[in-house]
């Protein structure tokens, strides 16, 4: 298992459409974290690794990671304390769009795309980025982030991932930190990309993170879980999350799209076709006051 010989283009309509299908049971018949898990590897052809591999040490990490994702997630929602944001569906869907820019990554032969290693490693980083979430907005910039690379050290331990593994897991999970996220596009804007590069692997990661509250099939719903999710402790941003002025910045600021995969998938064009309608809508809105 040394590569992928071939892989189609997906089409942006496709991820909305899974995103939509992830939705669908949410979460009184939800199937899941593991299933979708298991689902993406088999998409990417990581079914069946063979044992002892690095890939097989990879998946074994994921896959155990959803299901303690699951097995909390389960139990604080029978609590009716599942963070309304950052919970299961939002790991599921960063799982699903990771899945897409792998698949795009690798029908643009970005170099490392197709090697299993890379596409396992990928997976797991989505798996465990918000490892454990307590939800909520008062944080320190990273965290919840690195609160979640430590929690995650007993799982990576256990499924014998090597010290460099290690260090890849980590480096990709802070970078999705908002703080970072603009410095790691940054980093690797004049370099050949590679997917092999654990910089390239951080971007694809953040990427994978915000992409499913950037396209308008499922941004609004998310918004508001997260306006819900910051109110008992930040009221006023969270009223503040659900102003078009708030959603330009986030698509001007935050959405950041650098990849090529995430360029040749049209979220540039998404983000753009959104930023003008909402400009437009606020001179009018100014117009007529």
């Amino acid at each position: 298992m040394d590569d992928i010989s071939e892989m189609t283009m997906p089409k942006i309509q496709d991820l909305s459409a899974s995103l939509r299908n992830l939705r669908r049971p949410w979460p009184n018949q939800w199937p899941g974290l593991p299933l979708v898990f298991d689902r993406a590897c088999q998409q990417l052809g990581l079914g069946n690794p063979r044992k002892g591999s690095a890939v097989h040490r990879l998946v074994g990490f994921g896959r155990a990671v959803c299901e303690l994702v699951e097995q909390d997630g389960v139990k604080r929602h029978a609590q009716g304390q599942e963070p309304a944001y950052h919970n299961r569906l939002h790991t599921a869907d960063t799982l699903v769009c990771m899945t897409y820019l792998l698949k795009a990554s690798g029908a643009l032969n970005v170099a490392g795309a197709r090697k299993p290693a890379v596409m396992a490693m990928a997976l797991c980083i989505m798996a465990g980025h918000d490892f454990l979430h307590p939800g909520g907005a008062k944080m320190n910039p990273g965290e919840l982030e690195a609160r979640a690379v430590q929690d995650l050290q007993p799982l990576m331990a256990a499924a014998g991932l090597t010290l460099a593994e290690r260090q890849i897991v980590k480096h990709c999970i802070m970078a999705t930190a908002p703080a970072q996220v603009k410095g790691i596009h940054l980093q690797i804007r004049t370099r050949p990309y590679d997917l092999r590069q654990t910089d390239c692997l951080s971007v694809l990661a953040t990427e994978a993170d915000i992409m499913a509250s950037t396209l308008p099939q499922t941004a609004l719903s998310l918004t508001k879980s997260l306006a819900i999710e910051w109110a008992s402790q930040e009221p006023k941003a969270a009223e503040k999350l659900l102003l078009p002025q708030n959603r330009l910045l986030f698509l001007e600021h935050a959405a950041l799209f650098s990849s090529p995969a995430a360029c040749r998938l049209g979220l540039n064009a998404v983000k753009l076709r959104q930023v003008k309608r909402i400009e437009h809508e606020l001179q009018n809105a100014d117009r007529s006051r």
